[in-house]
C-alpha cells in the first residue's frame, strides 16, 4: 500500500503560486515596455506643426476670390477672339418680301407698227438667300484680336496688383505673430526669473538677512508680467485668427511660425505689376491707333443672291422665276472729315498721360525704396548697440543680484535693474525680427516677393 505524502499538496500549490507570480511579473514588464513605447512615440503624433511664410502666401492667394478672375479673363478673351474670328466666316441671310406699288414703268412708244408691251405687275414678291464673304478687311479683324489680347492681359495685371497687396498684408501679419510670440517667450522667462528671485528672497527672510517687506515689491512686478502675458496672448489670438481668415483655414495657436531665412537685396524694381500694367495700357492705345488705320483701308467683299420671285431678274415679267446673282464689292472711306486723325491725336495725348503716371509712380517707389533702405541701415546700427547694451545690463544685474542676496539693496532697486536687462534683451530679439521684416518689405516694394 502506497502511503500519501502529506506535504505533496502544499508543495504543489506553492509551485503553482510561484509560477503565477513569475508570469505576472513578465506581464508587468511587458506592460511597462508597451507604456514606454507609447510614450516614446507620442511626441511624433503631437508634434507642433511648422508654418512657413511662403505657405501662408500661397494659401492666401488660392483662397483669394479675385485670383479666379485670372482664368475668367483668359476665358473671356478666348470667347471674344472666337467671336471676332467668326467675321471671316460667310454670312447667309434668308429674306422674304412682298410689295405693292402705286405705279410701274410703262412703255408708250409711237411706233409705225403696233407692239404689245408686257405690263409690269404692281404687286411683287421675292424670297432670297443672301451670301456675303469678306475677302479683304484692311487688317481690322487682326487688330481687334490684338486689342482683346491686351485687354485680357490688363485684367490679369489688375489682379496681380491686388495679389501683391494681399502678399504684403500676409507678410505683416506673419512677422507680427513672430514678434508677439518672441515677446511671450521673453516675458515668460522674466516670470521664471522673478519666481527664482522670490524663492531667494524667501530664503533670505528666513535667515534674517532680508526684510519681509521686500517680497511684495517682487510680487507686484510678477502681477504686472502676468498682465502682460494675458494682453500678448489675446493679441496673438486675434492676429492668428485674422491670418487664418486670409488663408482660408483656422490656425492652431500652438503652431510654430518659422522665421524666414535672410534674403538677398533685389537689384531693381522692374517686376512691379504696376509697371507692367502701364506698359500694357500704352500697348492698348497703340493697338487702337492701328485699328483706326485699318478702318480707313479699302475692303473687298464677295456677295451672292439666290432668289425666287415675281418678277425675277426680268422686271418686265409677271411670272414666278428663280434667279442667281454673284459679284464682288469694294468699299473705301476716302474722306472722314478728320475723325480718325482727331481720334489718333486723342490716343497720343492719353499715352502722354500714362507716361506721366509712370514717372510719378517711379518716383514714389524710388522714394519708398530709399526710405526702406534707410530703415534697414538704422536697424542694423541699432542691433550693434543692442548687443553692447545687453552685455552691460547683464553685468549690472549680476552685481545687483549679489547685493540683493547680501541685503545691501532693496528688492525695488534690484527689480528696476533687472527690468532694464529684460527690456534690453527683448529689444534685441524683436529688432532682429524687425530687420528681417524690413528686408522682406523692401523686396515687396521692388515687386520681387
Amino acid at each position: 500500500m502506497i502511503k500519501k505524502n502529506p506535504c505533496l499538496g502544499r508543495d504543489f500549490f506553492l509551485y503553482i503560486r510561484k509560477s503565477i507570480l513569475k508570469f505576472c511579473n513578465k506581464c508587468l514588464k511587458m506592460r511597462r515596455l508597451f507604456i514606454f513605447l507609447a510614450i516614446s512615440l507620442l511626441p511624433v503624433g503631437v508634434k507642433t506643426q511648422d508654418l512657413q511664410l511662403r505657405d501662408c502666401i500661397q494659401a492666401a492667394l488660392m483662397n483669394n476670390p479675385l485670383s479666379g478672375n485670372k482664368d475668367l479673363a483668359r476665358q473671356i478673351n478666348e470667347s471674344k477672339k472666337a467671336i471676332i474670328r467668326s467675321a471671316w466666316l460667310p454670312v447667309l441671310d434668308l429674306n422674304a418680301q412682298a410689295t405693292w406699288q402705286s405705279d410701274v414703268v410703262t412703255l408708250n412708244l409711237d411706233l409705225p407698227f403696233p407692239v404689245d408691251f408686257p405690263q409690269i405687275p404692281r404687286d411683287q414678291y421675292k424670297v432670297t438667300a443672301d451670301f456675303n464673304q469678306i475677302i479683304y478687311d484692311g487688317g481690322s479683324i487682326r487688330n481687334q484680336q490684338i486689342l482683346e489680347d491686351i485687354s485680357s492681359q490688363l485684367s490679369v495685371q489688375e489682379v496681380e496688383i491686388k495679389e501683391l497687396e494681399l502678399k504684403q498684408t500676409v507678410e505683416d501679419l506673419f512677422f507680427a505673430i513672430i514678434v508677439l510670440k518672441k515677446r511671450t517667450e521673453l516675458v515668460e522667462l522674466m516670470s521664471q526669473s522673478l519666481r527664482e528671485t522670490l524663492r531667494q528672497l524667501s530664503s533670505g527672510v528666513k535667515n534674517g538677512i532680508i526684510s519681509e517687506s521686500e517680497i511684495p515689491v517682487v510680487n507686484s512686478e510678477q502681477i504686472k508680467i502676468d498682465q502682460q502675458l494675458i494682453s500678448i496672448q489675446s493679441l496673438i489670438t486675434r492676429t492668428i485668427n485674422t491670418l487664418g481668415i486670409l488663408i482660408g483655414s483656422p490656425i492652431d495657436p500652438a503652431t510654430n511660425f518659422v522665421v524666414p531665412e535672410n534674403i538677398a537685396e533685389p537689384s531693381d524694381m522692374s517686376d512691379r505689376p504696376e509697371f507692367q500694367m502701364f506698359g500694357l495700357q500704352l500697348d492698348l492705345l497703340d493697338a487702337r491707333k492701328n485699328l483706326l488705320s485699318a478702318q480707313l483701308r479699302p475692303k473687298v467683299i464677295a456677295f451672292g443672291q439666290a432668289g425666287y420671285g415675281k418678277p425675277g431678274l426680268n422686271f418686265l415679267g409677271d411670272q414666278w422665276e428663280p434667279y442667281l446673282l454673284v459679284g464682288l464689292k469694294g468699299t473705301w472711306n476716302v474722306w472722314d472729315w478728320g475723325r480718325v486723325r482727331r481720334q489718333r491725336d486723342t490716343y497720343s495725348l492719353s499715352q502722354k498721360v500714362i507716361n506721366n503716371q509712370v514717372e510719378s509712380f517711379t518716383r514714389q517707389i524710388t522714394q519708398a525704396e530709399q526710405s526702406q533702405s534707410s530703415v534697414i541701415s538704422e536697424i542694423k546700427a541699432l542691433l550693434l548697440k543692442d548687443a553692447e547694451l545687453l552685455q552691460n545690463r547683464e553685468e549690472v544685474t549680476r552685481a545687483y543680484t549679489s547685493k540683493l542676496n547680501n541685503g545691501m539693496i532693496t528688492a525695488s532697486q534690484f527689480v528696476t535693474e533687472w527690468t532694464h536687462e529684460q527690456e534690453a534683451r527683448l529689444s534685441q530679439e524683436v529688432r532682429k525680427i524687425e530687420l528681417l521684416s524690413a528686408e522682406y518689405k523692401l523686396l515687396s516694394i521692388k515687386g520681387k516677393f
